[in-house]
């Protein structure tokens, strides 16, 4: 069954939206979901308001990324993080609070990300999802691919190392059409 279409607002997230952030990464997974899949918590810095706060920088930037939001009801129920790669826009990171999801706030996410993209001249959308030491992916894998996105290939990097021994990150690549505006 297709998600149901969101009313989601996405903007630049700003420095007040960091508590409302966090919590967004706090309660997107579970701790145990994480295992195998994600960095241990205490490397972790958007669930942690004062690590995020530490990180950052004006207008909407979180280290060397930029951080987007999706309201609804003006509550934040998701963000997603992005880095520009030159040719290609890098979609980091996307979390949408557990009671929101399935509710197309994750797709609306996605989807200003790749209009970003493209009215950008990117000509692709990059991204990365785990893969546990089993071999086993992370649950949003089909997700992904229903988005269009497709595996370019799969690699053991510095994070998957920080992650644990044997896990891998699945790369993943969505060509985009150029916008004709201007």
């Amino acid at each position: 069954m297709p998600p149901a279409e969101t009313s989601a607002h996405i903007r630049a997230a700003c420095r007040q939206d960091i508590p409302a952030i966090a919590e967004c990464a706090r309660t997107a997974t579970s701790e145990a979901e994480e295992i195998g899949f994600g960095l241990p918590p205490e490397e972790r810095t958007f669930p942690y308001e004062e690590k995020l706060s530490t990180v950052w920088t004006e207008p909407n930037k979180a280290g060397m990324e930029e951080v987007w939001i999706a309201e609804v009801g003006g509550h934040v129920v998701g963000y997603v993080t992005t880095e520009d790669r030159g040719s290609t826009l890098e979609l980091v990171n996307i979390d949408v609070r557990q009671d929101q999801q399935g509710k197309g706030v994750g797709t609306a996410l996605v989807r200003f990300v790749e209009a970003m993209a493209s009215d950008a001249g990117k000509s692709a959308v990059t991204m990365g999802t785990s893969q546990s030491a089993d071999g086993r992916p992370w649950k949003s894998l089909p997700w992904w691919q229903h988005l269009g996105y497709i595996v370019t290939g799969v690699e053991e990097n510095a994070w998957t190392r920080r992650v644990g021994p044997g896990v891998k990150e699945i790369r993943m690549r969505k060509l985009l059409a150029q916008s004709s505006g201007g």
